[in-house]
């Protein structure tokens, strides 16, 4: 099986030990692993039979399907999940329980106070911010000029849940939570443990995934009033947390993922 594993160039650098991973779990399972980096130009005269797409970059995936490559995650998850006003106009679509949520336009203007504030195409927390007054947003938006959406602030601000999917099967749940910041990502600093699904939780979280196929990907929660609510989907998810504090190899399962339900043919 020939694989490809697409990055850009920052996020290659950044993320060497990862991507060792790959190589090194691809040897052990006689898989062809190419590295693509998007900015030297990608070889489509010698196609894989998969690519692992881990860049926020629909168009690529969608060209790579049109050559009959099979791109994981798929262009439409790439879309929808990379973007969180076409995240939340999809869910909301398809009655998901989502925080109230707007898009900002130039005569946007919250209906209430606080808010959260986000970039639709940040990642990792960039740029999200809460304001509580029109001066606030009004600063925001003057620093940040690229497409945002305004959220309802959950109550229950320090924490959310990150939920492991591989091949639409539940691998893992990881809670985040900080006790210096409202954002409780790992890479800001926020503190992960292990978490136990209860039943009602499955549940919410299943209604999510029956809404995609998904090769791997993170689905976030957050907390309102101590239940969960769907709050983002991340395509290229990280897996720090689980290396650092499980002894799940989510390479490992992934790739097994990939072999057994890829036709060579």
């Amino acid at each position: 099986m020939k694989l490809w594993l697409v990055y850009d160039k920052f996020e290659a650098e950044r993320n060497r030990r990862y991507i060792d991973f790959y190589f090194e779990k691809c040897k052990e399972k006689g898989i062809d692993l190419s590295l693509q980096i998007v900015e030297d130009g990608i070889d489509f005269s010698r196609l894989p039979h998969i690519a692992i797409v881990r860049t926020m970059n629909p168009d690529l995936s969608e060209k790579l399907e049109g050559m009959g490559v099979r791109v994981c995650n798929s262009s439409f998850i790439s879309r929808i999940a990379n973007d969180k006003w076409n995240t939340y106009e999809y869910l909301h679509k398809n009655g998901i329980r989502l925080m109230d949520t707007c898009l900002v336009t130039d005569t946007f203007t919250p209906p209430y106070y606080p808010m959260v504030l986000k970039p639709c195409m940040g990642k990792g927390g960039r740029d999200v911010e809460i304001v509580n007054n029109y001066e606030e947003f009004c600063a925001y938006r003057e620093k940040v000029k690229e497409k945002t959406i305004a959220q309802k602030v959950a109550s229950d601000k320090g924490k959310d849940l990150r939920v492991y999917v591989v091949g639409n099967r539940i691998i893992k749940a990881m809670l985040r939570v900080s006790e210096e910041d409202f954002r409780s990502n790992f890479c800001l600093g926020g503190k992960a443990v292990e978490y136990e699904l209860n039943d009602w939780e499955r549940e919410e979280i299943q209604k999510v995934i029956s809404l995609f196929d998904i090769s791997y990907a993170g689905l976030d929660f957050i907390f309102d009033n101590g239940k969960i609510i769907f709050n983002e989907m991340e395509d290229v998810v990280g897996a720090r947390m689980l290396y650092t504090h499980t002894d799940i190899d989510i390479v490992e399962i992934y790739l097994n993922f990939l072999i057994s339900h890829t036709n060579l043919t």
